[in-house]
């Protein structure tokens, strides 16, 4: 790591305007403060960008990141992000950006009409463009943050006035695989894993909370959603199919954390489509418990299980169709579901901002 990314107790000081005591105190005191990345003769030593966003998330004015991932595609992952990005958006007043990295565009067609996107798509505003860019670098790149944005997106009251989208491409399908490579073509200027994050730090100040549809994979796309995230979530049916991946998601995002020297927090599992049957009650008992599957056997933690989890319903499903005329939310989710979904919201709310 740069020397220049590094910063001491004195310089953490200056950054945030106290003395060193309350540095150290602050180490004491707050079991979120960053972790040191090494210890010199001279003493503790944490990457910047690290201590950066700890200060201002402590402020008050940073932005909380949410990934949503799970191994399994069919989970209710998209509409759960969805949902709880409109309701941040639209009932907690939240400047919400949706990022859509998932191939499916699922996220990106629940907010936008298909001929937007499609129109989206041709101009190379979407998410795909970001990555082509990267991958041809010796063509003028056509991506441009803020003209990929859309905005006032939903079809909750025709468009959520704080609630914007960058879209995703199916041309993501094709070209995945070759993300890795991106460092081959720019002889190692760019990390493959960041080039979501250099794009999106122009606009990053402007949201409270972005909320990113990652795709049903630990690809780079994916790490790239992971590599800006404070935090991510689980999204899952209470079931073995569904639940099986989830060691492999904490085990994975921790592995990356430490390699990049940040702080990827699992915010917690939440529980979908759920049916109330024998299994689904037996597996929820386990992950309220902490010890679903290999979590019982392992050295890794199992992540807390939400209160909050949301039914299986056909309003649910139909929600996800941005033509069916869904412009309140018990209208596009059923009663039942916009409960659930603004509980978990709360939830998320709560732990992001520290609230009891």
């Amino acid at each position: 790591m740069n020397a220049d990314n590094l910063v001491g107790i004195a310089e953490i000081a200056s950054l945030a305007g106290v003395t060193k005591q309350v540095v150290s105190n602050w180490r004491r005191r707050y079991d979120d403060f960053p972790k040191a990345i090494q210890n010199l003769e001279s003493g503790p030593v944490w990457n910047k960008e690290v201590i950066d966003s700890w200060l201002r998330q402590r402020k008050g004015e940073g932005t909380h990141i949410l990934s949503f991932i799970n191994l399994k595609g069919g989970v209710g992952k998209t509409t759960t992000a969805v949902g709880v990005a409109e309701i941040l958006a639209q009932e907690h007043k939240k400047r919400v950006l949706v990022i859509d990295l998932d191939p499916q565009t699922n996220a990106t067609v629940t907010l936008i009409k298909e001929a937007k996107w499609e129109e989206m798509d041709k101009d190379g505003r979407t998410i795909a463009q970001l990555f082509l860019d990267k991958l041809s670098p010796h063509l003028p790149p056509k991506f441009d943050i803020e003209k990929a944005i859309a905005r006032q997106v939903s079809t909750i009251n025709d468009g959520i006035a704080k609630l914007d989208l960058l879209p995703s491409s199916i041309q993501l399908i094709s070209i995945q695989d070759q993300v890795p490579t991106i460092a081959l073509h720019n002889f190692g200027a760019e990390r493959p894993i960041e080039i979501l994050k250099n794009a999106i730090e122009p606009v990053l100040g402007a949201y409270d909370y972005i909320i990113i549809d990652c795709p049903p994979s630990l690809g780079v796309v994916t790490q790239n959603g992971l590599r800006i995230s404070t935090g991510y979530i689980i999204p899952t049916i209470p079931d073995v199919l569904s639940t099986w991946g989830i060691y492999q998601i904490v085990e994975n995002v921790e592995r990356l954390a430490k390699a990049s020297g940040i702080s990827i927090p699992p915010l917690g599992i939440v529980a979908t489509k759920v049916q109330g049957n024998n299994l689904h009650n037996r597996v929820i008992e386990d992950m309220r418990n902490r010890r679903l599957g290999n979590f019982a056997r392992g050295p890794v933690e199992q992540p807390l299980l939400f209160k909050s989890s949301v039914s299986q319903a056909v309003d649910v499903a139909r929600g996800a169709d941005v033509d069916a005329d869904k412009r309140t939310f018990k209208g596009k989710y059923g009663s039942k579901a916009y409960a659930e979904l603004q509980g978990l919201t709360l939830e998320i709310v709560q732990v992001c901002e520290k609230k009891n």
